[in-house]
C-alpha cells in the first residue's frame, strides 16, 4: 500500500510540459520581468548627469562684470578678481543650483539625480536608495517567504505582485526624495516576496528531472528583462524619469487579475491537507493535459491519499429545512500515528526555530548562507564596475545583461548532466580564478592597453560565471528543504544575499584605496564556497522532501558526493513503505 503521494508521478503522467503546465509558466515566468525591472531601473532614472554650478545672475554695468571671472565647477564657484595688480581667488557655493548637461547625444539630464539635485554633499542620498532596497529586499525575503510556507504561495505570491504594481506606480508620482526613499525600500521588500514565491512555485511545477530546466529558463527570462530595460529607456530618454518609472510600474498591471491566471503549488496543499484543492488542480490538469483522473490518482498514492483522509473524518449530522444532511468537516482525531491518518503526517507546520534545532539543517544553511553572500556580492560589485565604463550607458547595459546568456546555457548543459553541486562549484571555481587573474594584469599593467584589455576579458568571464553560480544556486537551495519550510529557507538564503548586496557598492571605495582589492576579495571567497559546498548533499534526481526527519537522513547519506547516487526508492525504508 502506498503510504505517500507522489507528485512526481503526477506531473510524470501528466507530462511535464502539458498545456496545463505551459499556461502555468508562461504566467509565472513573465511576472520575473517585473522583478528584474524595479531592481536595475536605478541605473536609468538615477542615471548622474554631468553637472556643474548654475550661473550667477550679473548687472551688466556692475563692476563685477568688469573685473570678475567667474568659473563654474560642480560644487563651487571660483571668482578670479585682479585687484591692482594681485590676483585673488575665492571660492563660493552653487547659490543658485546646478545646471546639467547631456552626456553624449544620446544622454539627458532627466533623472532624479537632476530633478532633487542629488549632486555634491548630496550625492550619496542617490546611491542610498539602491541600498535601502538591498536592504527592503532582505527582509522581504525573511518575512513574505514564511508566510508563503504557512498561507500558500499563491496568495503571498498574488499579495505581494499587486503591492508592487501599487507602490511602484506611486514611486512615479511623489513630489520628494523622502517619500522616494521610503517607497524604495518597500518595493525591494514586495520584490522579493513576487520573486521568491514564483521560483518556488516553478520549482514544484515539474518533476524533479526538470527542476533544472525550469531554473535556465526562468535565468533567460530575467536576463531578457534587464536587457528590455535598455530599449524602454531609451525610449523614454528625453523625459522625465517618471514617464519611465510609469511604464515599468503598468507592465505589472495584469497582476490584478493573475489569482484567475495560476493556480496553488500542488505539492503545498498536498503536505498541508489541502485535498479538496488538490483534487481541483489535478482534475483540471487532466482535463487539460487529456490525461484520465483515475489513473493518475491510483499511480500517485493520490486516490489512496484522498480516501485515507476522508475516512479520518467523523460523520456530522445537521439538519436543515428537515433534511438530514451529512458533512465531512471536521477531523476525526490528531493522531498522525493512526492508520487513517497517516496520510497527514507531512502536514506538519515548522518554523525558523526548527531550521536551527535540526544541525544538519543548520550547518547547510549556514553554508549556504555564506555562498549567496558571496554571489550576490561579487555579482552586484561587477555590475557597479560595468557601468563605469567609457561610452555610451544603454550599450553597455545591455551587453553587460547579453553576456549573461552563454552562463544560462552553461548551466542548462550541466545542471541535469553533472549535478547542482559540481555546477556550483565549477562556476565559483572560474569566477575566483579570472578575477584573481584580472586583478593581476590590471595591478601590472602600468597603462599596457592589451593587459588592460585582457583584464576586462577575464573580469566579463567572472561575470559570467558569477551569473551562472548565482542562479545555481538559486536552484539548488529550495532543494535542500522540506516542503513546509523551504520558502523560508530561500527566504533566510535571500536575506543573507542582501547583506552582500548592501556591501557591494563599497567595492569602488576599497578599489579607490587598494585597487586590486575587490578582485582578490571577491575571487577568494568564491575559492571558499568551493570548498565549502562538498558538506552538502546532491539534489539532482532526487525527489524534493516532504519532512524533517527524511531530510536529515538524506543529509547523513548524501555528504561529500558529486552525483547523486542515492534516490527515493533506493533505500530499504522507502521499499517498505510500498
Amino acid at each position: 500500500m502506498v503510504t505517500e503521494v507522489d507528485v512526481d508521478k503526477i506531473w510524470n503522467y501528466l507530462g511535464p510540459w502539458g498545456r496545463y503546465q505551459r499556461r502555468q509558466f508562461v504566467f509565472l515566468f513573465i511576472a520575473i520581468w517585473s522583478c528584474g525591472f524595479h531592481v536595475l531601473s536605478i541605473v536609468f532614472i538615477g542615471y548622474r548627469p554631468q553637472s556643474h554650478c548654475a550661473s550667477v545672475p550679473v548687472n551688466l554695468s556692475s563692476v563685477d562684470y568688469v573685473n570678475v571671472t567667474r568659473v563654474y565647477e560642480e560644487c563651487s564657484i571660483k571668482e578670479i578678481r585682479n585687484v591692482s595688480g594681485v590676483t585673488k581667488v575665492t571660492e563660493t557655493e552653487c547659490t543658485y543650483g546646478w545646471t546639467y548637461t547631456d552626456d553624449g547625444p544620446f544622454d539627458s539630464s532627466r533623472s532624479l539625480v537632476s530633478e532633487w539635485d542629488l549632486v555634491c554633499d548630496r550625492k550619496e542620498l542617490a546611491e542610498l536608495s539602491q541600498t535601502l532596497m538591498m536592504f527592503g529586499q532582505g527582509l522581504g525575503a525573511f518575512i513574505f517567504t514564511s508566510l508563503a510556507d504557512r498561507y500558500g504561495r499563491k496568495f503571498i505570491h498574488i499579495i505581494c505582485h499587486c503591492s508592487l504594481f501599487a507602490v511602484t506606480l506611486a514611486s512615479a508620482l511623489i513630489p520628494s526624495f523622502s517619500y522616494f526613499a521610503v517607497l524604495r525600500t518597500l518595493t525591494g521588500g514586495i520584490q522579493q516576496g513576487v520573486g521568491l514565491t514564483l521560483a518556488i512555485i516553478n520549482l514544484e511545477l515539474v518533476p524533479k528531472e526538470n527542476r533544472g530546466i525550469i531554473e535556465v529558463i526562468g535565468l533567460l527570462f530575467w536576463t531578457t528583462g534587464i536587457a528590455i530595460i535598455t530599449p524602454i529607456a531609451y525610449i523614454f530618454r528625453n523625459l522625465s524619469w517618471r514617464y519611465l518609472q510609469i511604464c515599468l510600474a503598468c507592465l505589472s498591471a495584469w497582476s490584478l487579475i493573475e489569482w484567475w491566471l495560476i493556480d496553488e503549488s500542488l505539492r503545498w496543499l498536498i503536505a498541508n491537507g489541502k485535498v479538496k484543492e488538490a483534487k481541483r488542480i489535478i482534475q483540471k490538469a487532466c482535463r487539460l493535459n487529456k490525461k484520465e483522473y483515475n489513473e493518475v490518482a491510483a499511480i500517485s498514492g493520490f486516490q489512496s491519499y484522498e480516501m485515507h483522509y476522508l475516512s479520518g473524518k467523523k460523520k456530522e449530522i445537521r439538519y436543515e429545512n428537515g433534511t438530514e444532511m451529512v458533512t465531512d468537516d471536521q477531523p476525526l482525531t490528531s493522531d498522525t500515528t493512526s492508520p487513517s491518518n497517516q496520510y497527514n503526517a507531512a502536514t506538519k507546520q515548522y518554523s525558523v526555530v526548527d531550521l536551527v534545532k535540526s544541525r544538519r539543517l543548520f550547518i547547510a544553511s549556514l553554508i549556504m548562507w555564506f555562498a549567496w553572500i558571496t554571489n550576490s556580492s561579487t555579482y552586484y560589485g561587477l555590475m557597479l564596475i560595468s557601468s563605469s565604463l567609457a561610452g555610451n550607458r544603454f550599450l553597455n547595459f545591455i551587453l553587460g545583461s547579453i553576456v549573461e546568456y552563454p552562463a544560462a546555457f552553461m548551466e542548462g548543459v550541466m545542471v541535469n548532466r553533472y549535478g547542482r553541486k559540481p555546477t556550483a562549484i565549477t562556476f565559483h571555481c572560474i569566477c575566483g580564478i579570472a578575477l584573481v587573474i584580472a586583478t593581476i594584469l590590471q595591478t601590472t599593467s602600468d597603462g599596457n592597453y592589451t593587459m588592460l584589455l585582457t583584464a576586462t576579458v577575464f573580469t566579463l568571464i567572472g561575470k559570467f560565471a558569477i551569473t551562472g553560480s548565482f542562479s545555481t544556486v538559486f536552484l539548488y537551495t529550495p532543494e535542500l528543504y522540506p516542503t513546509n519550510l523551504r520558502n523560508a529557507g530561500i527566504g533566510m538564503s535571500s536575506a543573507a544575499a542582501r547583506l552582500g548586496g548592501m556591501l557591494a557598492p563599497f567595492s569602488r571605495n576599497l578599489a579607490e584605496v587598494a585597487a586590486w582589492a575587490p578582485g582578490l576579495v571577491f575571487g577568494v571567497m568564491c575559492a571558499i564556497v568551493s570548498v565549502l559546498l562538498f558538506w552538502i548533499p546532491e539534489t539532482n534526481q532526487y525527489e524534493l522532501p516532504q519532512t524533517l526527519e527524511e531530510c536529515e537522513q538524506w543529509y547523513r547519506e548524501n555528504r561529500f558526493q558529486l552525483p547523486c547516487v542515492k534516490r527515493r526508492g533506493d533505500r530499504p525504508e522507502d521499499e517498505q513503505q510500498t
